[in-house]
C-alpha cells in the first residue's frame, strides 16, 4: 500500500475532508490531493505532522510493504522480543517442574518398592539440571541482582522435595509426598515471579 493510499484511508477513517486535513496541516487542499494521487511526496516535516496527527509511525506511512502498523519493523521486533522473553520465562518454569519432579518420582517408587531404571532416571536428572543451569546462567549474566535472589528459593524447593517426603513417610496413603509438593509451591512461585519480572512480563497482569 502506497503513501497516498494510506493517507486517503486515514483521512476517511477520521471522516476528514481534504480541506479539513489541509487546515490541520497548514497546507493547501491541492497539496493533500497531490499527495493522495501520488503526484508528489510530502517533505519530512509534513510526514512527521501526519504521523503525529493520525498516531501512526513514519515507517508505516513511507514503507509500501507495510499494510498496517503491525507490519512495521519496530512492532515486529517488539513482538519477537516479547515472544522470546515469554519463552525464556516459561522454559524456566517447566525446567524447574521437571527437575523437581525427579526426586518426587524417586520417593514415590521407593515407597511402593517398584524397581527404578536408574540409567534413564539419571539421564533425565542430568538433562533437566543442564537445561536449568543454562537458563539460570542467562539470568545471572543479565541481572544486577545477587545470585541468591533466585538461588535461595530454588534450593529451598530442592531441599523440601528431597528431605520432607522421607520425614513424612509415616503419613498414610502416600500423602506425605503430596504435602511436600504443596509445601514447595510458594517457593516455586517465588522463582517464577522473579523470572517473570526479570524478563519484563509483569506479575498478576501488571506490566
Amino acid at each position: 500500500m502506497t503513501f497516498g493510499e494510506k493517507l486517503y484511508r486515514l483521512r476517511k477513517e477520521r471522516k476528514l475532508s481534504q480541506e479539513a486535513l489541509a487546515s490541520e496541516l497548514n497546507v493547501s487542499r491541492q497539496a493533500i490531493s497531490r499527495w493522495e494521487l501520488e503526484e508528489v511526496v510530502p517533505d519530512t516535516a509534513n510526514v512527521l505532522a501526519i504521523s503525529r496527527m493520525f498516531g501512526v509511525s513514519t515507517d508505516y506511512l513511507l514503507r509500501d510493504d507495510c499494510d498496517s502498523e503491525n507490519d512495521t519493523p519496530a512492532v515486529q521486533s517488539a513482538e519477537k522480543s516479547l515472544k522470546e522473553r515469554q519463552m525464556m520465562a516459561g522454559a524456566g518454569f517447566f525446567a524447574r517442574c521437571f527437575a523437581l519432579g525427579i526426586p518426587a518420582i524417586v520417593h514415590s517408587n521407593l515407597r511402593q518398592e517398584i524397581e527404578i531404571n536408574w540409567v534413564i532416571l539419571g539421564g533425565m536428572a542430568l538433562l533437566s539440571c543442564g537445561i536449568l543451569f543454562r537458563l539460570n546462567w542467562d539470568y545471572y549474566t543479565t541481572t544486577t541482582k545477587p545470585a541468591r535472589v533466585l538461588l535461595v528459593p530454588d534450593m529451598i524447593c530442592l531441599a523440601i522435595i528431597c528431605i520432607l517426603p522421607k520425614a513424612l513417610d509415616w503419613v498414610p496413603y502416600g500423602y506425605g509426598l503430596l504435602i511436600s509438593q504443596l509445601a514447595m509451591v510458594p517457593f516455586l512461585l517465588q522463582s517464577v515471579k522473579i523470572l517473570w519480572l526479570h524478563y519484563g512480563l509483569g506479575w498478576r497482569g501488571k506490566m
